[in-house]
């Protein structure tokens, strides 16, 4: 395999990740650009941000490791063979991905302090829709792969949900000893994005066990 080709899957995701951290920082850090930003909804995109950002870094540090690099490319080389056949994989995961980042900017900027119920109720359940499409395109990615495959994404997501429900546990735990304090809201919209690191964790390993 050609150890300089970045599959282009990783291209974009890297340039949208990359893209998120630097307008998080810029609302986060510098005064000024949204007066009507609080310094609790301020606090909200630093740490945001600073989430983010360690993530990329670390990820791009384990990308310089020749051996986790070529392994990496090589599962996303299989991916992109299964989902680019099926455009509708494509669609239900971007469509998943605005209602997420929509929920998220609805709910601490747009949301009114004399909302409605009903409205409050309808941005609610945005989170649940979005988790739906993405759920079915997980359902359609799975359906094309061959069984060895599909035992692979199964196990990885199995793993994941095991160590990050484990992981807030012990989260609560240390926090209830007084010795962290972790942000409530941050923690739960965090759950998704840790579950996804995880899960690409167990899946790398997984390949190069079973593959």
């Amino acid at each position: 395999m050609n150890d300089t080709r970045t599959p282009r899957s990783l291209r974009w995701r890297l340039l949208l990740i990359g893209a998120f951290v630097l307008a998080t920082a810029l609302l986060g850090l510098v005064p000024g650009l949204l007066p009507q930003l609080s310094q609790a909804h301020q606090r909200v995109l630093q740490g945001m941000a600073l989430g983010a950002g360690g993530t990329l870094a670390v990820f791009l540090l384990l990308l310089a490791i020749p051996v986790v690099r070529n392994a990496y490319f090589q599962l996303l080389e299989v991916r992109e063979q299964d989902i680019f056949r099926d455009k509708r994989i494509l669609w239900l995961a971007g469509i998943a991905l605005v209602l997420y980042l929509a929920t998220l900017a609805l709910a601490h900027w747009a949301m009114p302090t004399n909302a409605s119920p009903a409205l409050v109720i309808a941005i609610g359940l945005l989170p649940i829709l979005a988790v739906t499409l993405y759920s079915a395109s997980i359902v359609l990615h799975l359906r094309q792969l061959d069984e060895l495959m599909r035992k692979i994404e199964l196990e990885s997501w199995a793993l994941a949900t095991l160590v990050v429900s484990q992981g807030y546990l012990v989260a609560w735990v240390v926090m209830q000893a007084g010795l962290v304090h972790i942000d409530a809201s941050l923690a739960l919209l965090s759950l998704g994005v840790w579950l996804l690191i995880v899960r690409t964790g167990f899946y790398v390993w997984l390949m190069r066990r079973y593959l």
